[in-house]
């Protein structure tokens, strides 16, 4: 009877698993890629009437759910592309006495950079064809965070641009504060199901022109 190798066996067997965990990686990244540009599209084709009608219900269905305290700091984004508009939010929070933040790209794979949002401050180009404040605007840290993004689904997990910006910002916020996290979208952005990595961030609700869904408990 031949002799056999037990470590070889087991080290075929974790080449194989470490095959099938790589496919499996690559696989989830090709469907967000495509995900990414089909939810686009269905984004982009939102009329300009919808989208008056969308940012002004934004605000009824948020205040309908919370009222955040003095005190709170609250992280709006400026909308790009056919992203929902939350500005008429970020300027009713802002008259209530809530801080309001925007987000600043720092670099590749690093946290985002806030900070202090006024209605008619000074705006300039930042990256990603993004819109950020100016250098002398006041670096804040939130711990309420409205989040762009693609699609979601029921369990509120987000489709990002691709860039991991909001789950390394996430991540790293909620290891020195608590934070409350809500993605902000159209209704119709939500897909059945949202491919998942490790490292994608589980937001604790997600806030439509028509409902709100919230985490258990």
């Amino acid at each position: 009877m031949p002799t056999v190798d037990l470590a070889s066996v087991r080290l075929w067997i974790e080449t194989k698993k470490y095959s099938f965990s790589l496919k499996l990686t690559l696989n989830i990244k090709d469907l967000k890629i495509r995900l990414r540009e089909k939810s686009a599209l269905r984004r982009d084709a939102i009329s300009d009437k919808r989208a008056d009608e969308a940012a002004s219900s934004i605000v009824k269905s948020f205040y309908a759910q919370w009222s955040p305290g003095l005190g709170q700091v609250v992280a709006g984004f400026w909308p790009i592309k056919s992203e929902i508009n939350i500005r008429p939010l970020m300027e009713s929070l802002y008259r209530s006495g809530i801080d309001i933040a925007l987000p600043e790209v720092v670099a590749a794979r690093k946290p985002l950079l806030f900070r202090k949002w006024v209605p008619g401050v000074k705006m300039t180009g930042g990256a990603y064809n993004t819109s950020i404040l100016t250098q002398d605007a006041a670096i804040i840290e939130p711990n309420w965070f409205l989040v762009p993004l693609l699609a979601f689904d029921a369990d509120r997990y987000r489709l990002g641009y691709g860039g991991g910006f909001y789950d390394v910002t996430l991540r790293q916020f909620e290891k020195r504060r608590e934070i409350f996290a809500v993605g902000v979208a159209y209704d119709m952005q939500e897909i059945q199901s949202v491919p998942k990595e490790k490292t994608d961030f589980q937001l604790d609700a997600v806030l439509t022109e028509k409902r709100v869904i919230l985490r258990e408990g």
